[in-house]
């Protein structure tokens, strides 16, 4: 009997390289274009194209050892019409000489009679691994298809391959090596599939076309052969195609190219991205096909915001407010309306930015809280979790509209403020609590335009009862740090009053409004439906040398290791009553 050793031995392994790289090459669809026939359609099978099997492969395994199989990367190609009754004397049709297709067939369309050659680039794997060859089998096939309207742009039709057969002769490793599929052998129901053509600029036809076959394969291995010894016949069922582009990302990486996928309902999208969490610049790695609910990435909206990346502090969770980032008003800015003539407002883009923790009770002796100094955040606030009092400085780039068009600065407002924020749970790799600001306060003094300019705002004001809430999510990162996005709605109040010889002069009012601040961006996450009892994980990889991610979508199998620790303890079940009591069981 033929073992692997020996066989390795033989082969030099430079083959099996090279063999490698040609199949890789096997599985990107060619487009094929036919020119119209003088009907206002194209005639089949399309000549000149190829039908290859990019995702599974023709198989030999019954007759085999366990765990061994010989795989066969098909191509279907050199498509002729039959040269008379002769050449295509198994056709069901009555086709005349060089004619490939006529009224008729099994799906109330046409039926179309051809020879063809399949190629088959082979590879073994288990016992047979190392073995490697492509061969070609004379092939005579049989296609039948559905109706269509002859002259429309798009003719999307159903097609069912009736017959396929071929045998190879005088082989070296096979000396049996029969293929035979189709409806008409009765394999099994896997044998339909879709045409679509698609009329160009040019007058001629782009296809893309694909059918399902279920095959049977006879073969027997010649003495002294690598095969010698082994026969068998395994059925099973592939998938062929022409002319689709591949599903893969867009030339620039920005998302998938949005291109048919052979099952109708399908769409092309992202499995596996490199993401800048700072910037927020994707670049798609791999993409799939597959229903719009199957599980893949979910590619965040592009904002304004830049990301906001902080360190763990020791305890498995990061310190608010996040130091260093930056919370801005992306699509409603600050304004004042209120003492304006009539469609003339100020509007302020807002960056809230430059947090510094209080320097003890007296640089914030508003604060509701008690913090030493240099202490950001404590246990306690409105939310059941920690409060959060600093200084910072809320920059305002003003724009005038209406009578104060042209009017623009730029302003810097020195402002207190106190955050509360929701239980969270340090140490889990995805933390989401709600947060509230409680309170923003600041006034500008000696100001050439604003003799007043007063702003404050939150739940502590009483300006809007719910109007200042908001949420934030930590996610922890491959390099230990963790992604911060954030946001809070605040209902604020402007007391203004220009200053004599000012643009502003005689202008005076007081307006209540609300905005949201953001900071952060969502990172990509991989979501969908998936089997029972399997779930839609994403999995993050750091590339450290340039402080980006690789993200990858992976179905697995569900487990009671909710938080993903490697243990399953309490903390599990702790995450579950948590997920029951946010989302219900």
């Amino acid at each position: 009997m033929y073992t692997s050793t020996k066989f390795k031995s033989i082969v030099p392994m430079l083959v099996v390289v090279v063999f490698m790289l040609a199949s890789a090459a096997i599985f990107a669809a060619e487009s094929c274009v036919q020119p119209d026939n003088g009907t206002g359609t194209a005639t089949l099978p399309p000549i000149g194209c190829e039908y290859i099997t990019p995702n599974e492969p023709f198989k030999i395994i019954d007759g085999l050892p366990a765990g061994t199989t010989i795989e066969m990367v098909g191509i279907l190609k050199d498509f002729v019409c039959c040269d008379g009754p002769s050449s295509c004397s198994t056709c069901s049709l009555t086709l005349s000489a060089d004619e490939c297709e006529t009224a008729g067939g099994t799906l109330g369309g046409d039926g179309h009679c051809f020879e063809a050659t399949l190629e088959l680039h082979v590879t073994g794997t288990g016992d047979l691994e190392g073995y490697s060859r492509t061969f070609s089998v004379s092939v005579f096939g049989e296609m039948h298809t559905g109706p269509r309207n002859p002259g429309d742009p798009v003719q999307a039709f159903a097609n069912r391959i009736y017959h396929l057969s071929g045998e190879l002769m005088g082989d070296p490793d096979f000396c049996v090596f029969r293929i035979r599929g189709g409806s008409s052998f009765d394999y099994g129901p896997d044998n339909d599939g879709q045409t679509v053509l698609t009329e160009l600029p040019s007058g001629d036809f782009a296809i893309d076309s694909f059918f399902d076959i279920t095959y049977q394969i006879d073969f027997e291995g010649c003495p002294g052969s690598p095969l010698d010894d082994f026969l068998g016949t395994t059925t099973e069922t592939t998938r062929m195609e022409t002319g689709f582009a591949s599903c893969q990302p867009k030339p620039d990486g920005s998302d998938c190219d949005p291109t048919a996928c052979l099952s109708i309902g399908q769409t092309c999208q992202p499995v596996y991205i490199n993401y800048d969490p700072v910037t927020g610049d994707v670049n798609v790695l791999e993409c799939a096909c597959g229903e719009p609910n199957d599980c893949h990435i979910d590619l965040p909206a592009i904002t304004p915001v830049d990301g906001c990346i902080l360190p763990d502090n020791g305890t498995g969770t990061i310190t608010l407010p996040p130091t260093g980032c930056e919370y801005i008003t992306p699509d409603e800015p600050f304004k004042i309306i209120d003492g304006l003539p009539v469609g003339t407002t100020i509007e302020m883009d807002g960056t809230l930015k430059d947090f510094v923790c209080c320097d003890g009770p007296s640089s914030c002796s508003t604060c509701s809280l008690t913090l030493s100094a240099n202490e950001c955040e404590t246990a306690g606030g409105t939310l059941g979790g920690d409060g959060h009092c600093f200084e910072a400085t809320l920059g305002l780039q003003v724009t005038g509209t209406g009578d104060l068009a042209g009017f623009n600065r730029t302003l810097s407002v020195p402002v207190f403020g106190e955050m509360h924020t929701g239980p969270r749970n340090p140490g889990d790799p995805v933390q989401t609590f709600a947060n509230r600001i409680y309170r923003l306060s600041g006034e500008l003094f000696g100001d050439p335009d604003f003799c007043t300019f007063r702003i404050r705002g939150g739940s502590y004001f009483g300006y809007g009862s719910n109007d200042n809430d908001g949420q934030t999510i930590l996610t922890h990162l491959p390099t230990g740090d963790f992604a911060v996005d954030s946001f809070f709605d605040i209902t604020y109040q402007v007391e203004f009053e220009g200053c004599p010889g000012s643009q502003l002069d005689g202008y005076a009012g007081t307006t209540t409004e609300t905005t949201r601040m953001e900071t952060g961006k969502p990172l990509p996450k991989c979501e969908g439906d998936c089997p029972p009892g399997m779930v839609c994980d994403t999995v993050m990889s750091a590339k450290c040398a340039d402080g980006t991610i690789d993200i990858r979508c992976r179905v697995r199998k569900a487990s009671a290791d909710l938080n993903r620790d490697g243990i399953v303890d309490l903390v599990d079940f702790a995450v579950l009553a948590n997920q029951w009591l946010t989302t219900g069981p």
